[in-house]
């Protein structure tokens, strides 16, 4: 279960790995690829910084506590990343990258039930499920010209 644990501690960075936000959002002017890359690196490293302040949790206590802390966290960090307006060149790969973005996040939910629930079993399957979205959340963040947000997590 430790590296269950360490799992976790890093699933949160997963959600922003890809900084998936949805394209589209913003309503606004499109940006150009580098405003878009920058403002999508901004406010994935201001997420991750948060969540990097999150103590790692060492315990099934720790991660139910941990995941609690990190769900709304995620949440924002997403919403803001859901108002930027990818360029049309990289849209699809945006528009990807949030699918996996609502897919981990709806993944966490389930895993702060089972953690609350005390299904250890659920815990570890939902944990594995994370982090095989993780190479992924990587390849398309890097795909998409994003440093900050697409670093893997090890």
């Amino acid at each position: 279960m430790r590296s269950g644990i360490a799992i976790v501690a890093g699933a949160a960075a997963l959600f922003l790995a890809a900084c998936g936000g949805g394209g589209g959002g913003g309503g606004g002017q499109s940006l150009s690829a580098e405003e878009f890359r920058q403002q999508a690196d901004a406010i994935c490293k201001q997420y991750e910084d948060k969540l990097n302040e999150l103590d790692s949790p060492s315990s099934l206590d720790d991660l139910a506590d941990f995941v609690d802390k990190a769900v709304p966290i995620i949440e924002e960090g997403n919403n803001k990343l859901a108002e930027l307006e990818a360029p049309d060149d990289l849209s699809g790969d945006w528009d990807r990258a949030m699918e996996l973005q609502d897919e981990n996040l709806q993944v966490t939910r389930d895993l702060q039930k089972a953690i609350h629930d005390n299904d250890t079993a659920r815990v570890q399957e939902l944990v594995s499920k994370l982090d095989a979205t993780d190479a992924e959340s990587t390849r398309l963040a890097r795909k998409v010209g994003l440093a900050s947000c697409g670093q893997q997590n090890q």
